[in-house]
């Protein structure tokens, strides 16, 4: 993991260069749904003054977000002291004299900002029985009761608990008069800020300090050693790495991974100086706001790797990192960009100018490292880490991709085949539980496409089939796969399944398909329609999976009989066992077919498609390799293509009818 922790530290380096550095720390603000706008609310806290507690807003954007220094709250159990917060109670609470401690300890006593929050703690902070310190709303003017008082005497607990439901009360009691004055809703104060007679703590320059002295406090106490990262000898170093995000998923501190299972053995794992230390800070926070990207629910991080020391700049880099998530955002989503250019006319010629704009300077000195991950309030679990992908290979799938959806346009009609990563997160079904989903099964997929690593065909068309059921029985529940609008159930399932088709032909392309039978004889049947043979042959379908392909086209018409008939749900379909069909069992739906056929008077129409059918079943009775899952698949992708087929004659006939009414 060294050679990715080596290459976020030299995103901190470039980003080093500025004058700020708790400026690179500064995080976004995650707006509420339904909310237009949202806002930070100052608490201005007057001395010597007959209102002693004035409040303003301001709207939020990334200057306020950086003047007022947003750098999110402490971890887990650490002590809260940031003066910017999303939680009111902190600054009511704790905060106020953690960082009085925090200034002590730093020897910044003699400072403005200890004079003043000092002189704000002891004028409006009371002491409870316990202890603590809490913002007294009585002393502000926001209540008339004695909210401290009352609150403590009749909460029920240890001293400690008691406590905290006094810090409650009057958080709730100051959010509620400041709201009140500015007339904003509950949802639209997102962050909230203490003043001193009208200027901002956040502003002084011993708060940085503090601030930065604490997330590198780990370096300043360690011992001389070698940097992990830089190679630099006799420096202080340390390798208690709390304080990062993503990154200590990799730098655990647990006794476990370290060498030797022994405290000292830590310092054999990885260290970091106090520069280096700042720079993966730094480089943290300018990846998950630059470089962050979403494939449905799942988040991952695109973190480049230089092959050597490239020597970029501050502007270098966020211009590099813009053009990166452009081009990585395109394979991720390729409808959103198709929804940015406004259409889809020349779209071909259009992607490929998009993407030699977005040719990067460094290509061919990077490599990029996928980091997936799930994130809630109290944890950043990694997922999965794809390591060493080159650059050309995002704009080689992309600009493979839409090839393909091109010629599916051709052969299916207009509609969205693109295979994009959130296309492809569509197709595989993933169980949802307490936590979220389970990505595993779709991780390996992408792991396999990004890396240039075979994925098992059996493995995919058992997923697909599972995706067919889901749809088919309307178990949606406990999935990620969404139920359709009323009425178009069939045409979306049977959408999904002719992309899983697209999907097994684009890997088997990339030479990225394992296993299956479509290394055994090409199909050669003259007597399909020509639309029919022209499809099977862009797939690349054996006479076994051509085969069960007309099977499932000769199901299709027999199922729009019965639903023209007044079935609802084409009793047809529940012939087909989607666990799986054995050769035997695919022989006797076969066999049922012919005799449906003729009972709703369509096997005249369709004797040529039933000949073909058993005349390809027949030549391989014998030595039929298709295993049960697979026999479905091919199965339900003919009744899929059939379905598609009526769609697209009925749009066509509909194109007809209006021409000739023009």
């Amino acid at each position: 993991m060294i050679s990715l922790l080596e290459a976020v530290a030299l995103i901190g380096r470039a980003l080093a260069k500025g004058d700020d550095a708790l400026a690179d720390l500064v995080k976004p603000v995650r707006k509420p749904p339904k909310v237009d706008t949202i806002y930070l609310v100052k608490l201005d806290f007057r001395a010597d003054s007959g209102v002693p507690l004035a409040v303003e807003m301001q709207e939020i954007d990334d200057a306020v977000l950086r003047g007022y220094r947003w750098i999110g709250n402490n971890v887990g159990s650490r002590p809260q002291f940031y003066l910017t917060t999303d939680r009111l109670e902190y600054l009511v609470g704790q905060t106020p004299e953690n960082l009085l401690a925090r200034l002590e300890e730093a020897g910044l006593e003699n400072g403005s900002l200890y004079r003043r929050l000092s002189a704000l703690v002891e004028s409006f902070f009371r002491k409870l029985p316990e202890g603590s310190r809490v913002l007294d709303p009585q002393r502000l003017g926001v209540t008339t009761e004695d909210l401290l008082s009352a609150t403590w005497e009749e909460s029920a607990g240890k001293p400690r608990e008691r406590a905290k439901a006094v810090v409650a009360a009057a958080a709730e009691a100051v959010k509620k008069w400041a709201l009140g004055q500015l007339g904003l809703k509950k949802e639209e104060a997102a962050l909230w800020t203490v003043l001193y007679n009208g200027a901002p703590l956040v502003s002084d320059a011993d708060y940085a300090t503090v601030v930065l002295r604490d997330k590198e406090g780990a370096v300043d106490k360690g011992e001389p050693g070698v940097c992990s990262v830089c190679g630099t000898p006799d420096r202080p170093v340390a390798w208690d790495f709390a304080q990062l995000n993503f990154l200590k998923y990799y730098i655990t501190d647990k006794l476990g991974a370290a060498s030797g299972l022994v405290e000292e053995g830590f310092t054999r794992n990885f260290q970091a100086c106090k520069d280096c230390f700042q720079g993966l800070l730094r480089a943290e926070s300018f990846a998950q706001q630059n470089l962050n990207l979403k494939v449905g629910p799942l988040s991952f991080l695109v973190l480049p790797a230089f092959l050597q020391e490239v020597g970029l700049t501050r502007a270098d880099l966020e211009a590099w990192a813009q053009r990166l998530q452009a081009r990585v955002g395109v394979l991720a989503d390729i409808s959103r960009w198709v929804e940015k250019i406004g259409g889809r006319g020349g779209l071909e010629s259009e992607l490929l100018d998009f993407l030699e704009d977005l040719a990067l300077p460094f290509d061919n000195a990077a490599l990029l490292n996928f980091l997936f991950y799930r994130k809630s309030k109290s944890e950043f679990r990694v997922l999965a880490l794809v390591k060493d992908v080159a650059p050309s290979r995002i704009t080689r799938l992309v600009e493979h991709s839409h090839r393909l959806a091109n010629r599916a346009a051709a052969l299916l009609g207009p509609d969205r085949w693109w295979l994009d990563l959130t296309a492809i997160y569509r197709l595989v079904p993933l169980s949802e539980g307490p936590r979220g989903a389970e990505y595993k099964k779709l991780l390996h997929i992408y792991h396999g496409l990004l890396t240039g690593a075979p994925l098992d065909r059996a493995f995919l068309i058992r997923e697909f089939v599972a995706l067919a059921k889901i749809y088919l029985t309307g178990n949606y529940a406990g999935t990620n796969v969404l139920p359709p609008k009323t009425g178009y159930e069939e045409r979306e399932w049977t959408r999904r399944l002719l992309q899983a088709n697209l999907f097994l032909q684009f890997l088997r392309e990339e030479n990225l398909l394992r296993g299956g039978s479509f290394l055994s004889k090409p199909l050669a049947v003259r007597e399909l329609p020509e639309d029919i043979r022209e499809y099977l042959k862009a797939m690349a379908y054996s006479e076994e999976e051509a085969a069960l392909f007309l099977l499932g086209y000769l199901l299709n018409q027999v199922g729009q009989k019965q639903r023209d008939r007044g079935y609802e749900n084409k009793p047809v379909l529940e012939k087909v066992n989607y666990n799986g069909m054995s050769w035997t069992k695919v022989v006797r739906l076969a066999n049922i077919l012919v005799d449906q056929l003729r009972q709703h008077d369509i096997f005249r129409y369709n004797e040529g498609l039933f000949a073909a059918m058993k005349k390809l079943l027949d030549a391989r009775r014998h030595n039929w390799s298709l295993s049960p899952e697979e026999n479905v698949f091919y199965i339900l992708s003919g009744y899929a293509y059939a379905t598609r087929a009526a769609i697209r004659a009925r749009a066509e006939k509909q194109n007809d009818t209006k021409g000739g009414n023009d």
